[in-house]
């Protein structure tokens, strides 16, 4: 089995990534029926594990290396600018908006942000509130820092150990977990630890080295498996650690392997071109919003917050995101179409 070094643009992986934003986003809006919305965080991780396995295959059977340097200084230019943009806007609004807390924790948690450290907050003097949102961010960019190292390796090895060791990885990850949350004093600072919750990045690492397709029927059943997890699992709950986190890899595996045309539309292709940036800024208005008009007011807060957390998206996206990003993909051009290279999307955590 030899990896593939074809790599094209998908709009169905956009519009993989804009279900997972708009999950999350009716999540913190707090939208009865969706105590699980959080779990299209793992979407992206699954997908992410894919995409960017996919492009360093696609990188080492072109150039017989991985320049990893180069790799990672696609990541930055890709995600910093508009981590950083948000930052400078949420520093400069937070006294007014959060009036209860004081400046220095803003400080702290936004210079724990830009580090990519702050999913480890909890054990680095207290939790992070108002951007809570942002500790899956430091999780990509861990798994940005250690997975080029490590897939380098395999690609050395006979594709068949390669697999087995990447199953086994994930295996390991999980059940990891699982012990962490039996374990761990304080359950939510294991949830957003890079070493717990890593499963569906790697899940996504092996369905990249596979690459493999199957027919786009099987993306009803991933759709009903999210489905599932969004509404039945939530926080804090023993059984979705033991099998809500998987459920929900499996059906992001699912439609990742599918991706049905449908996926692809261009209303929903679009959103997930915005994915990132809506990631970015709908938290901190619907914290604000929450604390002022009061969780119950759900539809307000979907409404309004979704709608300002969209206006920063698209304000980062034209005027931040793509200054700032060379597409990943276009070093590619020769293993891609041209009239698809220039369109390639980014990849979002």
């Amino acid at each position: 089995m030899k990896p593939v070094a074809r790599v094209t643009y998908s709009p169905a992986l956009d519009g993989v990534r804009a279900l997972a934003a708009l999950v999350v986003v009716v999540h913190h809006a707090r939208v009865p029926g969706s105590p699980g919305g959080f779990f299209g965080v793992d979407v992206f991780f699954v997908l992410s594990g894919y995409l960017i396995t996919r492009l360093l295959i696609a990188e080492y059977e072109r150039e017989e290396d991985l320049r990893l340097a180069r790799f990672l200084m696609r990541r930055v230019r890709r995600l910093v600018p508009a981590l950083l943009l948000m930052l400078a806007v949420y520093l400069l609004l937070a006294p007014w908006v959060f009036p209860d807390v004081i400046f220095s924790k803003h400080l702290r948690d936004a210079m724990l942000t830009a580090f990519y450290i702050v999913n480890y907050a909890p054990h680095l003097g207290g939790y992070v509130s108002e951007l809570a949102h942002v500790w899956s961010l430091a999780v990509e960019m861990h798994f940005y820092l250690l997975w080029p190292i490590v897939l380098l390796g395999l690609l050395r090895l006979p594709s068949s150990l390669a697999v087995a060791i990447i199953a086994m990885l994930y295996i390991s990850a999980t059940a990891w977990r699982w012990w962490g949350a039996e374990n761990f004093a304080t359950p939510w600072a294991f949830y957003v630890r890079t070493d717990t919750h890593c499963s569906g990045l790697l899940l996504g690492c092996l369905l990249g080295y596979l690459n493999v397709t199957i027919h786009r029927y099987w993306a009803l059943a991933g759709l009903l498996l999210l489905a599932f997890a969004i509404t039945f699992f939530s926080t804090m709950w023993m059984p979705t650690v033991r099998y809500g986190f998987t459920i929900a890899e499996i059906g992001a595996a699912l439609l990742l392997l599918a991706q049905p045309s449908w996926l692809g539309w261009g209303l929903l292709a679009w959103l997930g071109r915005m994915s990132y940036g809506l990631y970015l800024w709908h938290y901190p208005v619907m914290r604000a919003l929450r604390d002022w008009v009061g969780s119950e007011h759900w539809l307000f807060i979907l409404i309004v917050g979704g709608g300002l957390g969209l206006l920063g998206a698209v304000m980062s996206y034209y005027f931040v995101e793509r200054r700032f990003y060379v597409p990943g993909f276009a070093r590619l051009r020769s293993s891609a179409p041209a009239r698809s290279a220039s369109r390639e999307a980014s990849i979002p955590p």
